[in-house]
């Protein structure tokens, strides 16, 4: 078989980006800091910012007034009626 066809995907695809020298030499002036390679710091710091951003993305967001009717609803939460306690005989944990 020609060596064309046995190329396989690299276990961990590059990424590329152009950046201005001094933002380079920041980073890897960070890395050396922390004693870490370039690559090593920008995984760790692009990991970091992903994780701040889905943390941030993932959290309910609430008005002042829905806040405030929530507060109110488990400060003084509504009497169980009829409906809700035939559903409460019947559910099974």
């Amino acid at each position: 078989m020609p060596a064309s066809h046995l190329q396989t995907k690299p276990a961990h695809p590059n990424v590329h980006a152009r950046v201005p020298d001094e933002i380079k030499q920041r980073w890897q002036t960070a890395a050396a800091m922390r004693g870490q390679t370039l690559t090593d710091f920008l995984i760790v710091a692009a990991n970091a910012a992903t994780d701040k951003i889905f943390e941030q993305e993932e959290k309910i967001k609430l008005s002042k007034r829905d806040q405030i009717k929530l507060a109110e609803m488990l400060l003084s939460p509504p009497s169980i009626n009829e409906s809700m306690k035939d559903i409460l005989t019947k559910y099974k944990p």
